[in-house]
């Protein structure tokens, strides 16, 4: 059986070695390198050429078909494909590619078509792809560099990482060249004529500096992109699972048309460069639609921005995929079932507060109810759902939305967050009426929201009544599973944690999967304080809100602590995030 590897390959020599080897290899059809490679069965593919056959008006290829029923994963097929072309696949994660060879593909094409050019060899441009049967890719690369083609399969995560790292460099001198501008030479003035930044904004160079730091952010997973103006540079940093991560330096010079570009994707006002300006813009990235949430705030070495990206794939998560445990869920679902009452989530900003608001929407939607939202600012589209955004310029606050809600006959009313007084009232009012309401409060616990609410003047009697329970929740990064070590953490942090000596525990070592951070990815851990009849009378009475979680956890709730040390004895993830949240 010639099975086939995933071969990391570090320069020239050891791509030409491999080419060499596998052009003497047989080619077979994919089904045979599936079956050949131990991926699936003789009675899968003979199930998938059923179905194939079945449908073969619509032409649906074999890959197609065992990917969307589950029987094989993308990266999968890559690997059998490569087997049956007989071509090598091959990790680049540490190619070092010559610079000069970057410059033979033009980078919208690179970028485009998701190929990288890795090495030349007697004339033939070897170059890494994702699909080795794009031919339109190949006649493109073939006709830029007038070289003769040699295909290898890698990876799409290192291609995109390899595509980002080598051609954002390359952006910013075309951008530089193409402007004029010497990248270090002292800065230009700010205050050039409107009219020449505008014209600079709109260049071809600036756009595509704009769209590789963007489609960058989207593919590292990024929540938030900064763009921080120094004295003598521009710094670019995306948050990734919560963390800032430095990603490249620009030259301060190219600051202006940057963030003109920037105004202009959110249609913002150009002219103004002495106010905060908020924007919005939105793209399609494979598919998907992706909203970007853009600040822009003037500062003293010029404007600063961040864009806050949002993938409506990855915010709108069933209940049941934001890793509560099987009693959190039943809980959960307990609570959100009943008619009337209000449902809190409580955290500090970046907890995950909207997303399990909107999960816990899209559970409630399977009754079929009327569902009204105010939200500042709406963040996903949910059909089925109407959703108001509030206006303070206008005076339409979440007090005001709500005021209307009570007369347009909802079910069920989501407000994105009480802020004050009144809109705790009005919140409280509703749910004594007969309606569901969701909400989020900036808490440390659950057990503080319910004192927070009482020093915003609900009577106790009142709130003892309406509140059905309060969850708390943080989120921490997960191990890299790719990179997972056994963890030797502090003897201060195992004292502060109560842990014996012998508990044994993990973390990320960190590698090119997960950016060399060591996690990949973060989860959900809460405290879920439900109001039983004990808590209640405790509300009732004004007891603090120590007393009302010591009831809490007597009656079987786990705090954020305790839930966080869970995961990391299950290996999810290290004591440091533990620690960190202990902290924090």
């Amino acid at each position: 059986m010639r099975k086939v590897q995933t071969y990391s390959v570090k320069n020239d020599k050891d791509l030409k070695a491999l080419l060499r080897v596998h052009k003497h290899m047989p080619d077979m059809r994919l089904g045979e390198a599936l079956v050949e490679e131990g991926t699936i069965t003789e009675a899968q593919l003979e199930a998938a050429l059923e179905t194939q056959r079945q449908y073969k008006s619509s032409g649906r290829h074999l890959g197609q078909i065992l990917v969307q029923s589950g029987i094989v994963t993308p990266k999968q097929l890559n690997v059998a494909l490569a087997h049956k072309l007989a071509i090598p696949f091959v990790s680049i994660a540490e190619f070092n590619i010559d610079p000069h060879l970057i410059t033979r593909v033009p980078p919208e094409i690179a970028q485009h078509y998701k190929v990288l050019p890795l090495a030349s060899l007697n004339g033939t441009l070897a170059v890494a792809m994702i699909n080795p049967f794009d031919q339109a890719a190949i006649d493109a690369l073939r006709f830029n560099s007038k070289m003769n083609i040699e295909v290898v399969m890698a990876p799409t995560d290192e291609i995109s990482e390899a595509l980002n790292r080598h051609y954002s460099s390359y952006e910013e001198m075309e951008a530089l060249e193409d402007l004029k501008l010497d990248p270090i030479a002292e800065p230009v003035a700010c205050d050039e004529a409107l009219h020449t930044v505008e014209a600079e904004a709109k260049k071809k160079p600036i756009v595509r500096l704009l769209n590789s730091i963007v489609l960058q952010a989207v593919n590292s997973k990024a929540s938030d992109i900064n763009i921080r103006p120094e004295k003598d540079r521009v710094n670019v940093f995306f948050r990734v699972d919560g963390k800032m991560q430095f990603i490249r330096r620009l030259s301060r010079n190219l600051l202006p048309a940057l963030v003109s570009r920037i105004k202009i994707t959110g249609q913002m006002d150009i002219s103004e460069r002495r106010l905060p300006q908020d924007g919005h813009a939105r793209l399609l990235r494979q598919g998907k639609q992706i909203d970007l949430r853009i600040s822009v705030v003037p500062t003293v070495n010029g404007e600063s921005v961040v864009i806050r990206i949002l993938d409506k794939e990855a915010g709108l998560k069933p209940l049941d995929a934001l890793g509560f445990s099987a009693d959190e869920l039943e809980q959960i679902r307990r609570l959100i079932s009943r008619p009337n009452g209000i449902f809190l989530v409580t955290g500090p900003t970046g907890s995950g507060k909207s997303t399990t608001l909107y999960a816990v929407l899209n559970e409630v939607k399977q009754r079929n109810p009327h569902i009204l939202t105010v939200e500042d600012p709406v963040e996903y589209d949910m059909e089925g759902v109407e959703q108001v955004q509030i206006a303070l310029a206008k005076g339409y606050t979440f007090a005001e939305a709500l005021r209307h809600f009570l007369r347009h006959d909802p079910d069920v009313i989501m407000v994105g967050e009480i802020r004050d007084e009144e809109t705790a009232h009005i919140a409280n009012k509703a749910a004594l009426t007969g309606h569901l309401v969701f909400s989020t409060l900036h808490t440390n616990d659950a057990a503080s929201s319910v004192t927070r609410l009482l020093d915003m003047g609900i009577e106790s009697y009142l709130l003892s009544t309406t509140l059905l329970g309060v969850m708390a929740q943080r989120l921490v990064r997960v191990n890299c599973p790719d990179c997972v070590v056994e963890e030797s953490a502090a003897p201060h942090i195992r004292k502060m944690l109560n842990l014996e000596a012998s508990e044994t525990f993990q973390r990320g070592a960190g590698c090119f999967k997960c950016h060399y951070t060591g996690y990949r990815g973060r989860t959900t851990v809460i405290e879920l304080l439900r109001v039983t009849p004990e808590v209640s009378r405790l509300i009732i009475e004004g007891r603090p809100a120590k007393e009302i979680a010591e009831m809490a956890v007597s009656q079987g709730m786990r705090c954020l602590q305790q839930c966080a040390l869970e995961l990391a004895r299950q290996g999810g993830t290290s004591l440091e995030e533990v620690y960190s949240l202990c902290t924090a």
